[in-house]
């Protein structure tokens, strides 16, 4: 497990079954394209692009801050992500917040 980030048990398994691997959460986390406050879930979210699976996808990581370091609630790849922000900020689960 990183130093710089924790897991929950959840994550571990979706990590898991979606083969992402640690070194892109640690990228993204590092340097998201957006970020936004989640309301329902009362975390944060990271979003950025990455290579899975030979294509280029967006990472969608939600964590909150544990001990001053991340603690990785769930994190998924999707394709189209301008249309699951626009659809989470307008259903106004997510704000933006960088």
């Amino acid at each position: 497990m990183s130093e710089k980030l924790s897991l929950s048990k959840h994550a571990r398994e979706k990590l898991r079954q979606r083969r992402i691997p640690l070194e892109e959460l640690e990228r993204v986390l590092e340097n998201p394209q957006y970020r936004f406050y989640d309301v329902a879930s009362r975390s944060e979210v990271a979003i950025g692009e990455v290579s899975l699976y030979g294509m280029q996808l967006s990472l969608v990581i939600i964590y909150r801050r544990r001990d001053d370091k991340p603690h990785i609630v769930t994190a998924y790849p999707v394709r189209e992500v301008e249309e699951e922000i626009e659809r989470k900020v307008k259903d106004g689960r997510w704000i933006i917040i960088g």
